[in-house]
């Protein structure tokens, strides 16, 4: 039975801990896309994490596995990965200081040029010399091969590389100490993981692997990691709206909505929620914007700012079931620089006091002042809307008051008033809601009832004639309603004539109720 030396075992515990840095790095990749409220540094962020930890993964490869065929394979993807890091962790601290420097942070992609002609380097198969052996030792300066065959290159890389960490380090510094209003705990969390960071380079770079201490640098790039994600994971100082994931949208007390430029709802705060109430909303479900729409009646009454630099469209909408009314706005999301439309953000403002006034406009407007049924104005409106095919049949009842002038002209007007009253309660008593009301004039009513066939329809009448005969507190005079009735079958029928056919009919029911006194 082989005995596994010290040094073999040490070798192997190394490996484990780069193991744990991959794994570590990993881990924190799925928290970063998992998050629902992000800041610009968690991009970069990632991009450092990455680079450690593909670092990690094949450093632990290198160590666990010492195989003289694998080495060769696996050192160039080692120094090819780390050259990324200190880059990465760079662009990490100047987003996550100035995260509204959308054009610094972008012209520092630049700085990747130097890695990516490093990398090719190293991973050009002729340029490497596959001589790593495997010693039984620890495997001390994990550059030493590329020391070996690109002197100035590597040096040049070195320098580069501890130059970006420091730069990034010192941004982080300089937030804390020239902005210290915008200082939190995390920003000097992040200080912490920039010198651990810095620190494990150091130590990399200029200490051997044969001592007590090779343990050091997997921990402080773990430790670097963890407190980094933390400072970005809990800071809310900075947090903007991109693509409308952010928690500030939760503190608009309107309903906000973020569209793609393909119409598609990607993102609603909690107010807006409240419009898909019958619907999944937990996670990332996507809703057209028909979807909401259609829960509204829009007036047709846009609002164009053409003289401003609003590029947009206002407008005001009523919901259908409560009728609630908001003023709903529109604004693109553009690239400025390409003056591409990426999408835009909808807002519906509700506007209470002009729903009052909406209310009341439309009272005085579709609605008799005494009964506050529809008037004959509305009943015009309706004629010119189409009607639905599953509402047929559709009977009308053309309803005429008997003696209303005589007792106006002997009992007084409000006493003919309370007679119109008592008519029309009687009508409503036999009448579902989703059927309509018409006064047409002082003694004339049009009821209009959907899904009822004819017969069903001089029930009704007859009901109502009956309810309205009962009243005597008009006594001595005869009271009465005279009601015609037609039906349209489809929606082929002829509404004029089938109007008119009900009026004709309710002359020859009054007729016959003056014959009878």
């Amino acid at each position: 039975m082989e005995t596994i030396t010290l040094v073999q075992y040490l070798t192997a515990l190394q490996g484990a801990l780069r193991a744990i840095i991959a794994l570590c790095a990993l881990v924190l990749i799925l928290l970063c896309t998992n998050r629902q409220s992000h800041i610009p540094a968690f991009k970069y962020f990632l991009y450092f994490i990455v680079a450690i930890g593909l670092w990690g993964f094949f450093g632990s490869v290198f160590f666990i596995y010492p195989n003289d065929e694998l080495l060769p394979h696996i050192s160039p993807l080692i120094y090819a990965t780390i050259s990324f890091g200190g880059p990465a962790f760079m662009r990490f601290c100047f987003s996550y200081v100035f995260p509204h420097k959308k054009e610094l942070i972008k012209s520092l992609r630049w700085i990747f040029i130097f890695p990516c002609i490093f990398s090719i380097f190293v991973l050009f198969p002729p340029l490497q010399k596959y001589s790593i052996t495997f010693t039984n030792e620890i495997i001390y300066i994990p550059y030493r091969d590329i020391l070996e065959q690109y002197h100035f290159l590597f040096y040049i890389y070195i320098i580069y590389s501890y130059a970006t960490v420091v730069l990034g380090s010192a941004v982080l510094l300089y937030k804390i100490i020239k902005q210290p209003q915008e200082a939190t705990t995390g920003n000097k969390l992040a200080i912490v993981a920039a010198l651990l960071f810095i620190g494990q380079n150091m130590f990399v770079t200029f200490n051997e692997y044969n001592n007590i201490f090779f343990w050091i640098p997997p921990i402080t790039v773990t430790l670097c990691m963890v407190l980094l994600f933390f400072t970005l994971y809990y800071d809310t100082s900075e947090q903007i709206i991109i693509q409308g994931q952010s928690a500030l949208l939760e503190t608009i007390p309107f309903p906000v909505f973020i569209l793609n430029k393909n119409d598609i709802i990607v993102h609603f705060n909690k107010k807006g929620k409240e419009f898909f109430t019958s619907r999944r909303t937990k996670g990332f479900y996507f809703f057209k914007k028909n979807d909401l729409l259609r829960q509204f009646t829009t007036f047709e009454i846009d609002v164009p700012l053409q003289a401003t630099e609003y590029r947009g469209t206002n407008r005001f909408i009523q919901k259908k079931d409560d009728k609630t009314l908001f003023f709903l706005q529109e604004q693109e999301i553009s690239d400025e620089e390409h003056l591409k439309n990426q999408g835009h953000v909808m807002m519906l403002v509700p506007l209470t006091s002009i729903q009052n006034f909406f209310t009341v406009l439309e009272n005085k407007a579709f609605r008799d002042s005494l009964c506050q049924c529809y008037n004959r104005h509305f009943l015009e409106l309706k004629q010119n809307e189409p009607t639905a095919s599953d509402v047929f049949p559709v009977s009308l009842l053309m309803c005429d008051l008997d003696n209303l002038k005589t007792i106006n002209d002997v009992l007084g007007h409000a006493r003919g008033d309370e007679y119109i009253l008592t008519c029309y309660r009687e009508i409503c008593s036999q009448v579902k809601k989703e059927n309509l009301i018409f006064r047409l004039g002082g003694d004339e009513f049009l009821v209009v009832l959907y899904k009822t066939p004819a017969l069903v329809a001089q029930a009704i009448a007859k009901g109502i004639e009956s309810r309205v005969a009962q009243h005597q507190e008009f006594a001595p005079h005869n009271i009465g309603i005279s009601i015609g009735i037609s039906t349209a079958t489809s929606a082929n029928t002829d509404f004029a004539a089938c109007f008119k056919k009900a009026d004709e009919d309710m002359y020859k029911t009054k007729a016959k109720h003056k014959g009878q006194q």
